[in-house]
């Protein structure tokens, strides 16, 4: 028996299913808030909103677009190829932790991840399964659940009813009348606790940025005189690694879509958000494109391709008629977070149970680099308000905290993850050999400062790219990778009863 459901010779595939209109707001308020950070973030950053909304969200909107229409048809082929009805499109957006980091910036990233598409496949097909899950599982964790779970407990009132209401029917899979879907409920819900509580003034509209609406088109950039800008190049050895971890994170998220059962192809899923970067670069965008986690909870709320298309069309309407902040007004960040939440713990779960359970430690080991990066942030933030600086703070209480041994951890968080994770599933299976090669790779990393390295300043953490900028940590995982060598000549790998990578 065919563990997929099957087309008819005669079915047409619909574009569009009641699980669409789930899985649409469940993408779109994924991406939702990284539209707000940039419309909000841009006066801290030195630009107006006006030049945002008239210069960089076109750009956004474009490539935004442009990629779920493709992520869109990609799953109609699957679908068709494999004869299945169920083949969920993989989810796409913008991707703000490089905020305003430059459109020089974006464009190599987007030059990066376009030549690695074509590289990449080899290191998934020989990755344990543990090291491509569990960083996007730490990434879900702390970005996704804590970041947005904080928020819907700070607003009680307007946010835990409607958390409740979804995580209930969303756990359950309780289907609702008119098949309404969970997400559209819960948020009606909480705004309609919002527009009450707001009447009687109990509660407080968030500031938003005023913009004028109108219609807002792309200003294409000269990319080419870009290149010329000599100041530029200094920040090389930052940009490249970016764009390369950027890169492995979209792989790290093909191996959650091929476990929750949508084996894409590696190089034309990379390449077409590559390609996206490019393209959002030479509209304006600093701002790459990435591919979102949560793919497993749109296809089990049973999302197929027409959320990803309806997704880049309303990105589209919002970014192009600068309307932005009057959402906000009406859903805010906290009503919307508990969608994202859910998506998250998705995520982390997936990692724990799409991998042999004894390798259950690597996962666990695994989220611990992420949530260093979030921690880290979170403390820099909190020093930047109190008007100090880490650099102040660390001689003081660095000792009794572990602060050195946190910001490390965090420094290349998602590699680090990567690795530990990898090196403890092979050593679990006594493939020792194939781990001494994982340490020594985090040993040759964290020599030339990828990982672990940083450096306090005035204005916060800093990553240290260089030769020999970690000289500790570089011995260290050399000596660890010696010794899993020596276990490797004192144990061969097992031939009978292994536990397989995957």
């Amino acid at each position: 028996m065919t563990p997929y459901p099957q087309l008819s010779p005669r079915q047409n595939l619909p574009w569009f299913t009641s699980g669409d209109v789930d899985g649409f707001f469940g993408l779109f308020l994924s991406g939702f808030p990284d539209l707000l950070l940039i419309v909000g973030l841009a006066p801290v950053c030195g630009f107006s909103a006006a030049f945002v909304s008239s210069h960089v969200l076109p750009g956004v909107a474009l490539s935004v677009l442009a990629g779920n229409l493709f992520y869109a048809w990609q799953a109609r082929r699957l679908a068709r190829s494999t004869g299945r009805d169920d083949v969920t499109a993989i989810p796409f957006g913008v991707n703000t932790p490089t905020i305003f980091a430059g459109i020089f910036a974006s464009l190599l990233s987007g030059v990066v991840q376009t030549a690695c598409a074509f590289g990449t496949d080899w290191l998934r097909r020989h990755t344990p399964r543990a090291a491509l899950l569990c960083p996007l599982a730490g990434l879900a964790l702390a970005y996704l659940c804590l970041g947005f779970v904080f928020g819907v407990f700070q607003q009680p009132a307007v946010a835990v009813v409607p958390m409740i209401v979804l995580f209930t029917l969303y756990a359950s899979k309780l289907r609702l009348p008119w098949r309404i879907p969970p997400a559209l409920l819960a948020i009606a819900i909480g705004a309609a606790l919002v527009a009450v509580m707001r009447y009687f003034h109990l509660y407080e509209a968030p500031a938003t940025v005023a913009i004028s609406p109108g219609i807002y088109l792309p200003h294409p950039v000269n990319v080419f005189a870009l290149f010329g800008r000599g100041e530029w190049w200094s920040y090389l050895t930052i940009i490249l690694p970016l764009g390369a971890l950027d890169t492995l994170a979209s792989l790290q998220i093909l191996e959650s879509v091929k476990a929750a059962g949508d084996d894409f192809a590696t190089t034309p899923s990379l390449l077409v958000n590559g390609i996206a970067t490019l393209a959002a670069a030479c509209l304006g965008s600093p701002f790459p494109t990435t591919l979102y986690v949560g793919h497993a909870a749109h296809k089990a709320n049973g999302a197929r391709s027409g959320y990803s298309a309806l997704n880049g069309l309303v990105t589209l309407l919002l970014c192009l008629t600068g309307v932005l902040p009057l959402v906000l007004r009406v859903i805010p960040l906290e009503v919307a977070g508990p969608v994202v939440v859910w998506f998250g713990l998705v995520t982390v779960g997936q990692a724990f149970t799409e991998v042999p359970a004894n390798q259950s430690v690597a996962v666990a080991m695994g989220l611990i680099p992420m949530l260093a990066q979030w921690a880290t942030g979170l403390i820099s933030t909190v020093v930047e308000k109190t008007n100090t600086s880490l650099a102040e703070l660390m001689p003081r209480v660095g000792g009794e905290l572990a602060l050195g041994g946190l910001i490390a951890l965090g420094q290349g968080g998602l590699l680090t993850s990567m690795l530990w994770s990898a090196t403890l599933a092979l050593a679990i299976q006594r493939k020792f050999a194939q781990a001494a090669a994982w340490m020594g790779a985090a040993a040759v990393l964290s020599a030339f400062g990828v990982i672990h390295a940083y450096a306090l300043t005035p204005g916060g953490v800093v990553g240290r790219i260089g030769l020999w900028v970690a000289p500790e940590f570089a011995i260290s995982y050399a000596a660890g990778a010696l010794f899993l060598l020596v276990c490797s000549w004192r144990n061969p790998v097992p031939t009978v009863g292994r536990d397989p990578i995957s």
